[in-house]
C-alpha cells in the first residue's frame, strides 16, 4: 500500500466544498439576464472542480489509498459536481428565456 496522501483529520476540509454554494447567489442576476459570462463561467469552474475531486477519488482507489482519503474525495466530488451540473443547463435555459424577453420588448 502506499503512503496516504493525507492525514484522517484532513478528509474534514473537504466539508469546505460546501462553501461552493454562495454561487447560488448569481441566480437572481442570471434571471435579470446580467452577467452571463460570470454566472456561466462560475458554475463550469465549479463543475470542473467537482470532476476534478471525482477523479482524484478514482485515483485514490485505483493506488489503494485508505477509506479517509477515498471517501471525503468522492462524496465531495458527488456533492459539487451533481448539483452545479444541473444547475448549469438551469441557467442556460433561464439565460434563453431572458434572451427572448428582451427580443420580444424589442420588437414592441
Amino acid at each position: 500500500m502506499t503512503e496516504a496522501w493525507f492525514a484522517p483529520d484532513a478528509g474534514r476540509w473537504v466539508a469546505l466544498l460546501s462553501l461552493l454554494a454562495i454561487a447560488a447567489a448569481l441566480e437572481p442576476l442570471a434571471k435579470q439576464g446580467r452577467a452571463r459570462a460570470l454566472v456561466m463561467a462560475t458554475y463550469a469552474a465549479c463543475v470542473a472542480i467537482g470532476v476534478a475531486f471525482l477523479a482524484a477519488a478514482g485515483v485514490a482507489a485505483l493506488v489503494g489509498q485508505p477509506s479517509y482519503v477515498l471517501r471525503p474525495l468522492l462524496v465531495g466530488g458527488f456533492v459539487v459536481t451533481f448539483p452545479f451540473a444541473a444547475a448549469f443547463a438551469q441557467m442556460r435555459k433561464i439565460y434563453h428565456e431572458a434572451e427572448l424577453r428582451k427580443t420580444v420588448a424589442h420588437d414592441l
